[in-house]
Parts: C-alpha cells; sequence; structure tokens
C-alpha cells in the first residue's frame, strides 16, 4: 500500500511538472519565431505587429532596413543560432542567442520581449559581439586612454 501510494504520489508530480514546463514552451516558441522574423530581414511591415509600441517609436522602417543591410555587408548570412539563455524578468522575458554568420564571428543576439495580455511584444533587440569581447574592447579602449 506504502508502496502505491508513493507511486501514485510520483505520477502525480510528474503531470504537475509537464503542465508548469508546457506553458513556459509556448511562449518560448511564439517569442523564438518573433526572433526568426526578426533576423530573417523581411520587411518592416512583417516584423511591426511583433513589436511594443514604444520599440515601434524608436526603431523605424529606415533603422530596420539600415541595421539589416550593414549586418549581411559586415556579417554575411546568418548560418545558425542555437538559444543559450530563456530568463523571465518582470512582466516579460529574455531570450539570448549565439549566432555563427557567414562572414563574421560568433554573435550575442539579445531579444527583450513584455508581455501584453496573452501576447509577447518584442520591446529590444540587439545583435553584438560576445560579452568577453566587449569587455576586451572597453578594457582596450580603457587603457588606450590611459596613455
Amino acid at each position: 500500500m506504502k508502496k502505491l501510494l508513493v507511486l501514485f504520489m510520483t505520477a502525480m508530480m510528474l503531470a504537475l511538472t509537464a503542465v508548469c514546463f508546457a506553458s513556459d514552451g509556448k511562449d518560448i516558441d511564439e517569442q523564438q519565431k518573433v526572433v526568426d522574423v526578426f533576423l530573417s530581414g523581411k520587411a518592416y511591415s512583417v516584423l511591426k505587429p511583433y513589436m511594443a509600441p514604444e520599440m515601434q517609436k524608436n526603431f523605424t522602417e529606415k533603422q530596420y532596413t539600415e541595421m539589416m543591410a550593414n549586418m549581411k555587408s559586415d556579417l554575411g548570412v546568418l548560418k545558425d543560432k542555437n538559444m543559450v539563455v530563456f530568463q523571465k524578468i518582470n512582466g516579460g522575458d529574455i531570450l539570448r542567442y549565439l549566432a555563427k554568420y557567414e562572414k563574421g564571428p560568433v554573435m550575442d543576439v539579445i531579444a527583450v520581449f513584455k508581455k501584453d495580455g496573452e501576447k509577447f511584444l518584442l520591446i529590444d533587440m540587439a545583435v553584438v559581439p560576445p560579452e568577453a569581447d566587449n569587455a576586451k574592447a572597453k578594457t582596450e579602449s580603457g587603457s588606450d586612454q590611459a596613455k
């Protein structure tokens, strides 16, 4: 009888855990699709419905087009990306990727989302060199300024 009770409790805990992970999984899938749309370089009109109003004001169609053109000329075509961090924040999520481009080094792609009702909206997006490279660049520029 005791074994049966332990088995039943274990099954219930696993079922509860599966339900919890499934809800986050749907959110992550939705957010990953937005990142894919952003990085694809499609028309701004395709990306706009996924952006929060404040991002639409601060990140215009012209800026998006220029950013994609600069990335293509400097980095080349996106070859591969892997999500390495999913972080819950107050009212939203942060997704962080390592992305390999044809001509350039591996880059960090950071996407910040806020939850607006049942939908997640992009509030910020950055494609930057990895933090180790950023820290090295800051150190080097700081030592150059000291000279």
